[in-house]
């Protein structure tokens, strides 16, 4: 019974497991204002490059893998190099340094999801879509 019992918990473990979204990938949208495209790339080992228009960024993120109760996660990103440049919202912004925090809510497929500047309101851009690249 003992036995019959750990197999049963495993089972679910594994299940829940399976169920995790990923933001690991990369991850595509085109803001429809000015038809610009940006590229977000989430690594295994918690870098991310973000391109928006003449921008590009490196940096490192940090994924809450608790739901808030919104069902969207607390995405901590912290810019570590910045080329300056103009960004897909038209603005030149020193990034350097700066942490942000967005919350994520994925897509049922898991290959699309939405960027949010607050656990529940409607502030978001996207959808972002997972690309194969």
């Amino acid at each position: 019974m003992r036995r019959l019992a750990s197999a049963t918990l495993l089972g679910i473990c594994a299940s829940a497991a399976a169920q995790q979204p990923s933001i690991v990938g990369t991850w595509e949208w085109t803001r429809k204002t000015n038809n610009c495209a940006e590229h977000y790339v989430f690594r295994d080992d918690g870098t991310v490059s973000v391109n928006s228009g003449d921008a590009q960024t490196e940096g490192k993120y940090l994924m809450a893998w608790a739901a808030e109760p919104t069902g969207r996660y607390k995405l901590s990103m912290t810019t570590i190099k910045d080329s300056g440049g103009a960004g897909c919202a038209d603005t030149v912004a020193d990034r350097e340094a700066r942490l942000g925090v967005v919350y994520v809510l994925f897509g049922g497929s898991r290959e699309t999801l939405i960027l949010c500047n607050s656990p529940e309101g409607p502030d978001c851009i996207g959808p972002l879509k997972k690309s194969a690249r």
